[in-house]
């Protein structure tokens, strides 16, 4: 297997760890939903808030890795692959764009869940 697309399978594997621990985060604003965290002992209140933290963060990691491989492959196209409608989308991405939006919606997520725990 080449380099390229050993760095597409990385990438891959990276979104779909990062999607999965979005929804571990998803899970966790449940749980401090529906389990009325925010009446909790402050022990509970330290786990949700630790898997909060450690699930949003650890999936912006996997994420904005995944995301850094996207933009690297998308400058190594050849001439002819840039050519193609692939190629001219995978250019045309504003790929750091996306990495600030994505660190941004996950420092936004832990405020809010944070919030809710102790409010």
């Amino acid at each position: 297997m080449d380099l390229t697309s050993r760095s597409s399978a990385t990438a891959r594997v990276n979104m779909t760890l990062g999607v999965l621990l979005q929804i571990t985060f998803v899970a966790v604003i449940a749980i401090v939903v529906f389990g009325d965290v925010s009446t909790a002992s402050d022990s509970l209140k330290q786990l949700v808030a630790f898997g909060a933290i450690a699930s949003s963060f650890t999936s912006w990691i996997f994420i904005s890795n995944a995301l850094m491989d996207f933009q690297k492959e998308s400058e190594d196209l050849t001439a002819a692959e840039k050519k193609t409608a692939i190629g001219k989308n995978l250019i045309k991405q504003p790929w750091p764009l996306f990495q600030i939006y994505t660190l941004a919606l996950n420092v936004a997520g832990i405020y809010v869940a944070l919030r809710a725990i102790y409010n």
